[in-house]
């Protein structure tokens, strides 16, 4: 069961690596995502604490679930510093969602993977 969300994964992942002009939406119908740019930047830009907490949380899951992906060999390395803070990498992509408004519908998930890969390019 698990082998079928890796390649799928591995899309992601990759996609994470282009640059922002050329993200584009997925073709066909679409898959059902909890959060999305556009909710996460709602909760990011929240006051209320709680917000702010599930803001971080989430985008520090995703981080963590990437760097596992990474670590089981399941998608490729990035060019992230190897210790990133929680406030920074929710910092980045706020930022990211804000630059790029046209990019907030996409899944929060992917978001948070350009956003980082934007911040911290690979230089060949």
């Amino acid at each position: 069961m698990i082998g079928r969300f890796v390649s799928p994964l591995l899309l992601l992942v990759q996609a994470a690596t282009m640059p922002p002009a050329k993200a584009a939406p997925p073709a066909g119908p679409s898959v059902f995502m909890f959060e999305t740019g556009a909710t996460l930047l709602e909760k990011c830009q929240n006051k209320a604490p709680e917000y702010a907490l599930a803001c971080t949380a989430y985008v520090v899951g995703v981080v963590d679930g990437i760097k596992k992906d990474i670590y089981l060999g399941r998608a490729p390395t990035t060019c992230w510093p190897d210790r990133l803070g929680a406030t920074q990498v929710r910092d980045i992509v706020v930022k990211y969602l804000k630059t790029y408004s046209d990019q907030r519908n996409f899944p929060a998930s992917l978001i948070v993977s350009v956003a980082l890969a934007d911040a911290f390019p690979c230089h060949p």
